[in-house]
């Protein structure tokens, strides 16, 4: 007798990819998988030994830089029906069991339409549930007025403008709910949900309110890789303290050039997806694809983009963080590294700035008993 058929829906990032395949391992004896198509990440699925099929995605550089700039024009009712019909196509033609979705905005409503369950992965600052405020980011306009506003007055305001802004981005959703038979839902965080929830965060990091039973805190995912790549460790010079630096798929090198100077010289810098090599200097080396479990037991400090898994990735190692951020989600998970005293954010920093910030953090190993290799 054949496996049921579990559909995975990941949003068109490795952070997203990566962390489908490792729910999808923990389940491969039970059930036949496949993966919605990307060709960024086919070498990902066909490693792990999983299928694949043709679905429509978000471009996700779109997303990003959309995100960037606070703008949510990539949420339209045109965008949307175009992926929420696909998605409908293929669980019609598929006839899975189940479907699972990352930040796959739509499934929700295709899940409805097709009448079958659906697993969503979601962090934990995008709960329905989240105890804590999420902060206004550095980046965005509103942000000058936080230190001239009492703390709990501006959370107050926050939340009460995030709560509109969701449902005004929520609009098209309800659209094609209407247009489509299905029941109307409030705001956007609504669609993030499934039929049964799980929050891929560490409540230290991202406290909840009393979750319903369909709800699961499963901790953090990050996908490890067996190869060994100490090597790098020894190279240029073993004697220097590892600084290892991942900008994941979303963040900006260039914002980094200044670990080129001969300031840094002192450290052996180790680059994880600088794909154009711009980061270059006789005291840096580095690879596309680095598994940083191989490096992070000797590395002292890890700079990164602020990214859900790369943080934790460092912190199951007792590494400290230093985050370069470039959109919001970032800035909330890097708001907790330093309420926690685990890191803090390194944006827009001269060189001797940064220099003090690496050297502070190797002699102020943060003392972590929570995050589990």
């Amino acid at each position: 007798m054949s496996k049921p058929l579990i559909l995975f829906f990941p949003f068109p990032l490795l952070s997203h990819y990566s962390r489908c395949v490792i729910v999808a391992n923990s389940i491969r004896n039970e059930f036949e998988i496949q993966f919605s198509y990307d060709a960024k990440f086919d070498h990902l699925i066909r490693k792990a030994g999983y299928g694949s099929f043709n679905c429509e995605n978000f471009d996700s550089q779109i997303v990003l830089n959309d995100s960037k700039k606070f703008s949510f024009q990539w949420i339209n009712e045109v965008s949307l029906k175009k992926i929420f019909l696909s998605q409908v196509d293929c669980i019609s033609r598929l006839k899975p069991q189940l479907v699972t979705g990352d930040a796959a905005f739509t499934l929700k409503m295709a899940a409805e339409k097709c009448n079958v369950k659906m697993i969503a992965l979601i962090n934990g600052y995008m709960s329905q549930y989240y105890r804590l405020t999420r902060k206004i980011p550095r980046m965005h306009p509103a942000n000058r007025y936080a230190e001239k506003v009492p703390e709990p007055f501006f959370d107050r305001i926050t939340a009460f403008m995030e709560n509109l802004a969701f449902k005004k981005v929520h609009r098209p959703f309800n659209i094609i709910r209407r247009e489509s038979g299905l029941q109307s839902k409030k705001n956007y965080l609504d669609e993030l949900t499934g039929d049964f929830t799980f929050i891929c965060d560490l409540p230290e990091f991202f406290p909840q309110n009393k979750l319903p039973e369909h709800y699961c805190v499963l901790g953090p995912l990050f996908y490890q890789s067996d190869e060994n790549q100490t090597e790098m460790v020894s190279y240029p010079d073993s004697g220097k303290p590892v600084i290892l630096v991942s900008l994941g798929s979303s963040g900006n090198w260039e914002s980094l050039q200044l670990l080129c100077s001969d300031k840094f010289y002192g450290f052996n810098i180790i680059t994880s997806g600088d794909e154009f090599k711009i980061l270059k200097g006789p005291h840096i080396t580095g690879k596309i694809f680095l598994n940083h479990h191989s490096i992070l037991p000797f590395a002292k400090v890890m700079i990164c983009h602020g990214g859900n898994g790369t943080i934790y990735q460092a912190l199951a190692h007792g590494v400290p963080v230093l985050g370069i951020t470039s959109m919001f989600e970032q800035e909330w998970n890097m708001q907790q590294v330093k309420q926690l005293g685990l890191g803090e954010s390194v944006n827009d920093l001269t060189g001797d700035e940064l220099l003090r910030k690496i050297e502070y953090w190797i002699d102020h190993k943060p003392k972590i008993n929570f995050v589990q290799e």
